[in-house]
């Protein structure tokens, strides 16, 4: 038999947001005008999640990161085209959002700690070249790293294939800001994301389905 519980008062808890759902909008804002804001709900400062370091990744980008009543105001507030150095060891799952952020942007972007990349949904390292090289990149990868060298151009109506894979749909839809784009499979973004694409809408995103 179980003892029975005690009464407590009622507490309010915030259940905090998945930051890895949060990097597709700091990629929204580094390729948006300086001055763009977002605000996202739910989120805390010194959360335990290692897709947190968002918050250092694109201040880089010229992003700055404001906590609000539980939210996040996301704001550009200046533009930063350095090349991009940073060891994801930790957080793994960001890293095709920061690589196609970068090229986007046209600059360059080495990534490493990424050997878990090539055993998720699919091999992410592959499918980010692959995916990549169509919208005219150029990209080296190894078994844990991923090196992006600058693109001037990015090439219009290429069909980006997701491979099953939720996070390259997400990853890839931010180029809207500077190409036009279709993702194949967009509906895999159900499996973490299932309103991504409404949101998107709210934002003033133009996505025909």
């Amino acid at each position: 038999m179980f003892p029975k519980p005690s009464v407590t008062a009622s507490k309010t808890l915030v259940v905090e947001s998945d930051w890895s759902s949060a990097s597709y909008f700091y990629s929204i804002l580094a390729l948006a005008p300086v001055g763009t804001q977002i605000t996202l709900s739910s989120y805390k400062p010194n959360s335990l999640q290692g897709d947190s370091v968002l918050i250092d990744i694109y201040k880089d980008f010229g992003i700055e990161t404001e906590f609000k009543n539980n939210s996040i105001l996301l704001h550009k507030t200046s533009e930063n085209l350095n090349t991009k150095i940073y060891n994801l060891n930790n957080s793994p799952d960001i890293a095709q959002t920061i690589a196609v952020t970068c090229l986007g942007l046209g600059i360059e972007c080495q990534l490493s700690g990424l050997h878990t990349l090539r055993i998720k949904e699919t091999n992410r390292l592959e499918a980010l070249k692959t995916e990549i090289e169509k919208l005219g990149g150029s990209v080296n990868i190894t078994e844990d790293s991923l090196h992006l060298m600058s693109a001037k151009n990015i090439k219009e109506n290429v069909s980006i294939d997701t491979y099953n894979d939720h996070r390259m749909a997400m990853a890839f839809a931010p180029l809207a800001l500077k190409t036009t784009l279709k993702i194949n499979d967009a509906n895999v973004v159900s499996k973490s994301f299932p309103t991504f694409w409404d949101d998107l809408k709210t934002l003033g995103f133009k996505i025909s389905q």
